[in-house]
């Protein structure tokens, strides 16, 4: 009995000691109260008491206490020990307000944050930490304002670098073009692996394809199956025209890297395909943009009416007139807002087989079909219905030899009387005007009525003086 006394005098011993020991004032302190916390007491504030008793004027290790209650998310004890450090520092130490600041921005409270951070800056204009935090907390309010408080600290402290940082942060606040113009400035073998990433990236989306292929070069020193910096050289590559070493990558994306590791896109197959095409791999190339069809949603970067219009050229490319005009028909089906140059294109698709027609009767069919998209294009888009009875009338003259069958005379004169009256036309309206007219003007030549013929050209004089076969027909007895 006597040996259970005694040892358990012995425990109670050894733990009074534990949490006695130290109250110095001293380094030790901190590990101390860390083991303290570590064990969760119930009488917590009771065991602190001395601790702080001892260290109330000593804002460093306050600071060290607050610092172990916030590593455990006590959040109430952490803000209760950093304003007894700026009472004992008579508000002068930064630490505490960096912490004060790291509370704030635990809650989402990033206004509350940045301020606590700017309090921290004007105890220490020094302080490299708080800049930072600074900056990072107050670029969801203000990015430009998180970048110029970076610019304050280079001011105070050149020896520091601020650019990646501020590249950083424009990243995140979704500013590309910034991004890339702080990134641009730090050499990319001086760029840890987060930003040579940020860096890659803003350089490709904003058109930098050489800068974007040298972060993604250098990130692959290392790294050299990340999927990352692998498919931003395969398309970089592609968009720099060097297609051996964009098919180099993408062989590596498709083949090389371990597959669990990465999932294709229809981006990533849109590209192979691009690749594919650009070698004159025109089976791979086709099966690649079926590939990202297959893939493609609402969602992707990649739109599906993008895909389809490639498709389409590829297929015109390949002098394969019917998928031409189906895929690019299912282009204009699916695209949200079809627009006249849209219009145009499949116009030209016709046209542009039409011209290589081998009999008349092919080649005055396509020519019609293009003439008719004209005609929709005129219905579709009321404003530019001059245009395009204009662009009509070219198209049906082709198949008219000679003009023998004035099958271009009605088009011409909706040109005539759209424009005639205007009296603000553009350039433009002007010469469509004068070449409608010259039509017009020949067609009475031809039908043997000089009268007319001679009113057409003074019509033409009056929009250019200049114009010789007007001058002729006014000649004319």
């Amino acid at each position: 009995m006597k040996a259970i006394k005694y040892l358990m005098m012995g425990v109670l011993t050894f733990s009074f000691s534990t949490s006695v020991m130290a109250q110095d004032g001293s380094k030790a302190d901190i590990d101390a109260v860390k083991r303290i916390i570590s064990n969760k007491p119930a009488d917590l504030d009771k065991q602190m008491k001395p601790y702080y008793k001892e260290n109330r004027k000593n804002a460093e290790n306050l600071i060290g206490f607050a610092r172990a209650f916030f590593e455990v998310k006590d959040t109430a004890n952490a803000k209760k020990y950093a304003e007894f450090a700026l009472t004992a520092s008579k508000n002068k130490c930064a630490p505490a307000y960096i912490l004060l600041g790291d509370i704030e921005a635990l809650s989402d409270d990033g206004g509350s944050a940045a301020q606590q951070y700017e309090q921290a800056i004007y105890a220490d204009p020094k302080l490299v930490e708080a800049y930072y935090k600074y900056a990072l907390v107050y670029r969801k309010i203000d990015p430009r304002g998180a970048a110029a408080k970076l610019d304050e600290l280079k001011a105070n402290r050149p020896d520091v670098s601020v650019d990646a940082i501020k590249g950083h942060i424009f990243m995140i606040a979704g500013d590309r073009k910034s991004a890339y113009t702080e990134f641009k400035k730090v050499p990319v073998s001086q760029l840890d692996k987060s930003y040579l990433n940020e860096f890659a990236r803003a350089s490709y989306f904003g058109g930098h394809f050489e800068d974007a292929l040298a972060a993604c070069e250098e990130g692959l020193k290392d790294r050299p199956n990340n999927p990352t910096f692998t498919r931003l050289a395969m398309f970089s590559n592609y968009e720099l025209k060097r297609y051996d070493d964009a098919k180099k990558y993408l062989h590596k994306y498709f083949n090389e890297i371990h597959k669990d590791s990465v999932t294709y896109s229809e981006y990533d197959h849109y590209y192979a395909a691009l690749i594919h095409e650009a070698l004159e791999d025109k089976a791979n190339a086709k099966a690649s943009y079926h590939k990202a069809l297959e893939l493609v949603s609402d969602s992707s970067m990649i739109k599906r009416w993008d895909i389809l219009k490639t498709l389409s050229t590829s297929h015109k490319k390949d002098g394969d007139l019917e998928n031409a005009i189906k895929y690019y028909q299912e282009f204009l089906a699916c695209k949200p807002e079809v627009k006249v140059d849209d219009y145009e294109t499949l116009a030209d698709i016709y046209t542009s087989f039409a011209s290589e027609a081998k009999d008349d009767a092919s080649k005055n069919g396509l020519y019609k079909k293009a003439a008719d998209v004209y005609a929709t294009i005129g219905e579709k888009f009321p404003v530019q219905k001059a245009y395009a009875a204009y662009k009509r009338a070219e198209i049906i003259n082709k198949t008219d030899k000679e003009m023998a069958g004035r099958l271009a005379k009605a088009d011409y004169q909706q040109v005539v009387e759209l424009l005639s009256g205007k009296t603000d036309r553009s350039k433009s309206e002007n010469t469509m005007l004068k070449y409608s007219l010259h039509y017009l003007m020949f067609s009475s030549y031809l039908d043997k009525n000089i009268s007319g013929a001679k009113t057409y050209a003074e019509q033409i004089l009056t929009i250019d003086p200049e114009y010789k076969a007007a001058q002729e027909i006014m000649n004319l007895k």
